[in-house]
């Protein structure tokens, strides 16, 4: 789906927030193993994180500019796969990844046939089907990870670290130093030789089989205003749902026999 003056302060003031940060202690700066811990820990675990093998969100999409609302349905799993619909007026967009290859069915651009997308395309799915997300056993998966030290995010001091990707992109995080969670995401990624930059804020987290996930997110490019953002705002997180043959593959791809249907 595509992503859709200052006020002069008394100078008393301006001295006294000077004295305040002043006081203020920085924030402490832990390794990146500490953070990755510490946020694990925060959503619910490493046994429960594990145990997630499918995850199921259910909402709406609001896109700047429409008073209507698009139904959305996201799964994705432990396995790697991903997939989301987005309905409106009986015309459902598809856009799905197996955890090799990415395809996409797009009614609202005149185009009712699935189609398969390039190699560029399918590696922002293969991240987006990550469950644990990239910086969690990032050497397992071919990732690197570093700190970057703390950044204000709409007035929460936060842990940054940047995810250099496999495949050549890269990711950054922001973590809430109270919460543990994602605060915001940056992705960089690179189609057909140019960059693509995209900033999601995640909020309203909720448990779903012991694991914490978010239930908004207000995606847009970089530096956008948030009016310019589009939001995903889920009303339901299921775990470990079973899923329908062929759920992820091409539909001319050969459906998976119901011994092989999930969980």
């Amino acid at each position: 789906m595509p992503t859709f003056p200052g006020v002069h302060r008394p100078a008393l003031a301006l001295a006294a927030v000077g004295c305040w940060l002043a006081a203020t202690p920085a924030l402490a700066a832990p390794t990146v193993e500490e953070i990755v811990a510490h946020n694990v820990e925060a959503r619910g675990g490493a046994e429960r994180l594990h145990a997630l093998t499918v995850l199921k969100r259910t909402g709406r999409l609001v896109i700047p500019g429409m008073r209507l609302e698009l139904k959305v349905t996201e799964w994705k799993t432990a396995a790697g796969e991903y997939r989301q619909d987005v309905t409106l007026q009986g015309l459902t967009a598809i856009q799905a990844y197996d955890g090799h290859d990415a395809w996409q069915v797009q009614p609202f651009e005149g185009r009712k046939d699935p189609s398969r997308m390039s190699a560029d395309e399918a590696k922002g799915f293969a991240l987006a089907a990550d469950i644990e997300g990239p910086f969690v056993n990032s050497k397992a998966k071919g990732h690197t990870v570093e700190y970057l030290g703390s950044e204000d995010v709409d007035g929460t001091p936060a842990h940054k670290i940047r995810v250099r990707l496999k495949w050549g992109d890269e990711s950054t995080y922001w973590i809430d130093p109270d919460t543990w969670m994602v605060i915001r995401e940056l992705d960089r990624q690179t189609i057909r030789g140019a960059e693509q930059w995209q900033e999601t804020d995640f909020g309203e987290y909720v448990k779903a089989g012991g694991v914490y996930v978010p239930m908004t997110e207000e995606q847009g490019a970089k530096g956008s205003e948030p009016a310019q953002r589009q939001k995903f705002v889920y009303d339901a997180a299921e775990a470990n749902v079973a899923l329908p043959a062929g759920q992820f593959a091409f539909p001319d791809a050969k459906p998976k026999s119901a011994a092989e249907v999930r969980p």
